[in-house]
């Protein structure tokens, strides 16, 4: 009987992974971020943010990078690299910033990525 159970489980997993083969998600990855606070640190100020990885492509070396503007003018940037963003996941990361990002406007984006 456990032996049988045993089967059966080995079974599903294998028919699993043969399904995610075949007809799974293969979109690129699609990188949303959000911020979801700033701090203010030793150095300066920290930005959390929140990367999703909606697509259905792992992205490895994800660059992030953050912008604060006034206006049209660009005050200044940083950028940070998650290593690996598999798909349907999230992950968290920083960026450091000399300057207060409350009192200009606060731009991230994905910069780019890496397919493994």
């Amino acid at each position: 009987m456990v032996a049988g159970l045993g089967l059966l489980i080995v079974t599903a997993v294998l028919g699993f992974l043969l399904y995610e083969a075949l007809r799974g998600n293969h979109l690129p990855p699609d990188v949303r971020l959000s911020v979801d606070s700033v701090a203010r640190t030793g150095n300066g100020y920290l930005v959390k943010i929140t990367a999703v990885n909606d697509g259905g492509s792992t992205a490895e070396g994800v660059i992030i990078e953050g912008q604060l503007k006034n206006g049209s003018d660009l005050v200044e940037r940083s950028e940070t690299t998650l290593d690996y963003l598999p798909p349907r996941s999230k992950k968290k990361a920083g960026l450091f910033f000399m300057k207060d990002p409350r009192q200009f406007e606060l731009q991230v984006r994905p910069f780019g990525y890496e397919e493994p």
